[in-house]
């Protein structure tokens, strides 16, 4: 078959390809292929659109493509030169990729380079930070820095704060004329973070920050005055949800200065439709520096990484993943974490991301306490009628698993029953700080009124209403761990439950028994709050010793290692996620050598609470392991499937009966 020449021109975001364009157009096949790739057939001439970060990988397929039907491509000068300068750069790049690793894997002992500037890394670190960092800190924060553009996965506890501010004073430092200088610093996170970075800033430089928080109670005008100032604060801290209403300004402001950007609890950027997740992938392109931080970096699947990668390398994400969404995606689904495409896909992202794990962290373990009560006979009547009306139901219906909505409240409802029985009276939508549960629940349906699923048992009923005027036997417990473990050793104690009037009632109750306390709980206004964790987390600050908390408001972002080393469950949910992270709050790395961390799992005796305890036990053991993966994929894991707590519910009844 003869060839036919064509030539390869650029202009205005568009190939043209002249030549012979008619035996493109007589077969149907290469030009429908041609369209495929958002070509234009015209008289004289075809055009080929391209994004400008996407110019080589088009002139390539368009090449190959042409190949395919004996066409011979003359590409001009200009195209020729991009050629060559994408070539260059992907040798610079691998080069780049490789001393990433190197110091990722803490081998770069034999590279004189890389030691020389691990040394000049250190002494600025010991010049400019009051904070000495720990050895793994140490080689997360000069990763960091080298790569510039890098994830760091660590637990939570691991001191990541820390670590960016150790890469920013370094990337600081650097002559202003050095590409790699920054002397800006935004954070983008969730509210809880606000007063961390603030903190962590004073534990780190023995100074307060110049800083700028731009959230929902800061007025537009002030905002916008920020952004566009001649002499802003140094730090700026803005909600995941803030930057979209100011996508323009924050441009703006990224064109005038250097800037490293930090995006906290990234995992809340996985999403690829969000409106928060691509506003922030526009302004990224702007950076002069971006850092990712998560310590859950693949919640659903490995697809999840993809937005992160698509941050920290805006055009550059597809050559270090080398791996497309729906791969990912099929990855996930396959769910084989040792297959030669999940362990390839590791080993292209490993230079750009350091994982600290939990074993690094050197902790003591902690020591946990299985603290069963009993009920009073008031409380044991209620509980038994309506676990034996609800394992009925579960036996009756064989095929019921808590994916139905109906049965998740009937589990919510036990535990209410187990610990406070005067829960009952509130409808389940307002008995709990967070409704993940109960996402799809009828308004309409019986079932989330309250206490009308008992009126068809008048005694039962009436023992319901006055319970609220009983002391629960857990309260009681609670006050005694307090008095007698807690308080002896002028100790804090933060005590964590799911529900919000539990934690109402609690501290009413400890108050009248001469113990205050504080509560952490999301209808608290963020002030308050970051006040009482403040003054919770001085040692030498004791004008309350217990904070009453629930899991959904104080998950991320928050330490309270410093003054508290114990903490108090009133019940358990079997969210294994919200578990882990809670006793993490507490048991953190900077905990002084020999201090002892406390767990105290109050329990009522035949009842859920202990099939809760055997069962999130064994899920949390699982999950441990989970998270010691490289890239822990915690879909392996379904938090929201109770079907297995309904069944050793049902084996626990059994065996009791």
């Amino acid at each position: 078959m003869n060839s036919h020449q064509l030539t390869l021109n650029s202009k205005e975001g568009k190939f043209l390809l002249t030549g012979a364009i008619e035996s493109i157009i007589d077969d149907r096949r290469l030009s429908f292929s041609l369209k495929k790739l958002g070509g234009e057939l015209n008289e004289g001439f075809v055009s080929v659109p391209y994004d400008e970060d996407e110019k080589v990988e088009v002139i390539d397929e368009l090449t190959s493509l042409l190949a395919e039907y004996n066409f011979i491509v003359e590409l001009s000068a200009d195209a020729k030169k991009d050629i060559e300068s994408y070539n260059r750069e992907i040798n610079t790049f691998q080069e780049f990729t490789e001393k990433a690793r190197l110091i990722r894997d803490n081998a770069f002992g034999n590279n004189e380079e890389l030691v020389e500037d691990f040394k000049k890394f250190k002494d600025v670190l010991s010049r400019d930070m009051v904070r000495s960092l720990y050895p793994i800190q140490l080689l997360s924060a000069f990763h960091m820095a080298f790569a510039q553009n890098a994830c760091n996965f660590a637990v939570p506890g691991a001191g990541k704060t820390s670590i960016v501010y150790g890469a920013y004073t370094y990337l600081k430092s650097l002559p202003n004329d050095n590409p790699k200088h920054v002397d800006k610093l935004m954070v983008i996170g969730p509210l809880s973070a606000f007063a961390p970075w603030e903190n962590e800033y004073l534990e780190c430089y023995g100074c307060n920050p110049s800083i700028q928080r731009i959230s929902g109670d800061v007025v537009k005008s002030e905002r916008l005055q920020h952004l566009y100032s001649g002499n802003p604060a140094e730090i700026t801290i803005i909600t995941h949800a803030g930057v979209e209403p100011l996508i323009e300004a924050i441009t703006d402001y990224l064109k005038r200065h250097k800037t490293m950007i930090v995006v906290d609890e990234a995992h809340r950027i996985k999403s690829q439709y969000g409106v928060a997740a691509n506003s922030i992938m526009e302004i990224s392109k702007e950076a002069a520096s971006r850092i990712i931080l998560t310590g859950t970096p693949v919640p659903n699947g490995y697809e999840d990484l993809f937005n992160l990668y698509k941050f920290i390398y805006p055009h550059k994400h597809m050559e270090v993943l080398k791996f497309h969404r729906h791969n990912l995606k099929d990855m996930t689904k396959n769910s084989d974490t040792d297959s030669a495409r999940v362990l390839q896909f590791k080993k292209n992202i490993s230079p750009y991301f350091i994982r600290i794990k939990k074993k690094d962290l050197g902790l003591a373990s902690p020591i946990e306490h299985i603290v069963e009560v009993d009920m009073d006979a008031y409380q044991r009547e209620i509980y038994d009628y309506i676990e034996s009306k609800y394992i009925k139901l579960f036996q009756e219906n064989g095929a019921a698993t808590v994916h139905d909505v109906l049965n998740k409240a009937k589990l919510i409802r036990l535990r209410q029953a187990s610990t406070n029985p005067s829960l009952l009276l509130k409808p389940l939508k307002d008995a709990l700080e967070h409704n993940y549960l109960l996402d799809e629940v009828d308004p309409n349906v019986r079932y989330t009124e309250g206490i009308n699923e008992y009126l068809d048992d008048s005694e039962i009923f009436t023992k319901i209403e006055s319970f609220a005027n009983r002391v629960p036997v857990k309260f009681s417990k609670i006050k005694s761990l307090i008095v007698d473990r807690v308080f002896p050793s002028d100790g804090k104690v933060i005590i964590w439950t799911i529900f919000i009037q539990n934690a109402k009632q609690l501290q009413e109750f400890l108050l009248a028994e001469n113990i205050s306390s504080k509560l952490l709980i999301g209808e608290v206004a963020q002030d308050e709050r970051e006040q009482t964790i403040e003054k919770f987390n001085d040692p030498s600050n004791m004008d309350f010793q217990v904070v009453i908390a629930n899991p959904f408001s104080v998950s991320e972002s928050i330490s309270l290692h410093k003054g508290c080393h114990n903490a108090i469950y009133m019940e358990r949910d079997y969210n294994c996620s919200m578990f882990l992270q809670s006793k993490d709050r507490i048991h953190r790395y900077g905990l002084p050598d020999g201090q002892e961390t406390h767990y105290y799992y109050v329990v009522s005796t035949n009842s859920i609470d202990g099939v809760i305890n055997k069962r999130l036990a064994i899920k949390a053991e699982r999950m441990s392991k989970i998270i010691d993966d490289d890239i822990p994929l915690f879909a392996r894991i379904d938090d929201e499937d109770e079907s297995d707590l309904v069944k050793a519910l049902m084996e626990d009844y059994a065996r009791r009966s």
